[in-house]
């Protein structure tokens, strides 16, 4: 069995190492950002549906995502015609732990208990 100030020691160099990726990876994605929507405005301005080079192609892709405005009148409109179907298919965390916490069981849910490691830096 592994020493344990040797396994700590080794999780914290891996836990800097992905941080140290973590930055890298947001920098990246910031600049891919940046270049795909100077892209997407370079072929508005050009009239292009797409454009090709060296065998990439662009294209602008519009989706349409909700943005809830009001909570009240959503969830009203759920309730009354029925649209579960609208609802992302998790239950709330912290709401399901306060209702243990008040002794209440949630028909349909069993609690399900995942053991993490806290770990920090003096």
């Amino acid at each position: 069995m592994a020493e344990i100030g040797m396994l700590i020691d080794l999780i914290q160099t891996a836990r800097e190492e992905k941080s140290r990726l973590e930055k890298e990876v947001k920098k990246y994605s910031s600049k891919i950002e940046t270049l795909e929507h100077e892209i997407i405005k370079t072929l508005g301005d050009l009239q292009l549906e797409k454009a090709s080079h060296n065998g990439i192609t662009v294209e602008p892709r519009r989706e349409t995502f909700p943005h809830v405005e009001n909570w009240e009148q959503f969830h009203a409109y759920i309730l009354e015609t029925g649209s579960l179907f609208l609802l992302e298919k998790r239950p709330t965390v912290l709401a399901y732990r306060e209702l243990l916490e008040l002794g209440r069981e949630v028909p349909g849910v069993v609690p399900f208990v995942k053991t993490k490691l806290s770990v920090r830096t003096a």
